[in-house]
């Protein structure tokens, strides 16, 4: 079993793609509380309360984390091994905020946070669609794995596509995260200003 996890700053890119027959994917989203009268009170409780991020070394606004089992069915035949069926299950988890006490926040600044939100919302689906592009990538891989002289030879290759496959996936999701920083800050600065 693998796991993954990326964090936050907004964007949306769309990516198209048919999920393969033998890939099962499945999103659970939880939430952590934040508080506060106003929205720079919300965007520092985020700040204190959200997910410890290990990728960044430091808490984040919001997270999509994956965990994925490959399974693979040989047969041998004719002297050779040869892949018989290749299968991806992957669970996708969200961790958002959540306004624990949304009546005490200023009518005025309740716009402002449902936008905040829903940034982070957008940028954590986007990873999602990243891990369910990996998913489907990895299924297509090991269902083309070439008949090998043995059963030991498949294996090897298994191993060598989920790593480089796996590597290939946090680069994108790294990319992502990067070009989406600097947009991300300057709307939260926009939306939730140093108060003076």
């Amino acid at each position: 079993m693998k796991t993954i996890a990326t964090v936050i700053m907004l964007g949306l890119i769309s990516i198209s793609w048919a999920q393969a027959k033998n890939v099962s994917i499945s999103d659970r989203t939880s939430t952590y509380r934040v508080s506060g009268d106003t929205i720079q009170a919300v965007v520092k409780s985020m700040k204190r309360n959200g997910p410890q991020s290990e990728l960044h070394g430091r808490r984040a606004l919001g997270m999509a984390d994956y965990r994925y089992r490959a399974s693979l069915k040989t047969t041998t035949k004719n002297g050779t091994c040869r892949v018989k069926e290749a299968k991806v299950t992957m669970r996708i988890s969200y961790i958002l905020p959540k306004l624990t006490r949304p009546e005490r926040l200023r009518q005025s600044h309740r716009s402002r946070w449902r936008r905040i939100r829903s940034m982070i919302v957008q940028h954590e689906h986007q990873h999602g669609r990243y891990y369910r592009l990996f998913a489907n990538q990895l299924q297509n891989a090991l269902a083309s794995i070439r008949p090998q002289r043995n059963c030991s030879e498949v294996r090897k290759l298994e191993k060598q596509i989920k790593t480089r496959l796996e590597k290939a996936s946090i680069r994108r999701n790294r990319r992502y995260d990067r070009a989406q920083y600097s947009p991300f800050n300057s709307r939260l600065k926009r939306l939730a200003p140093k108060r003076r």
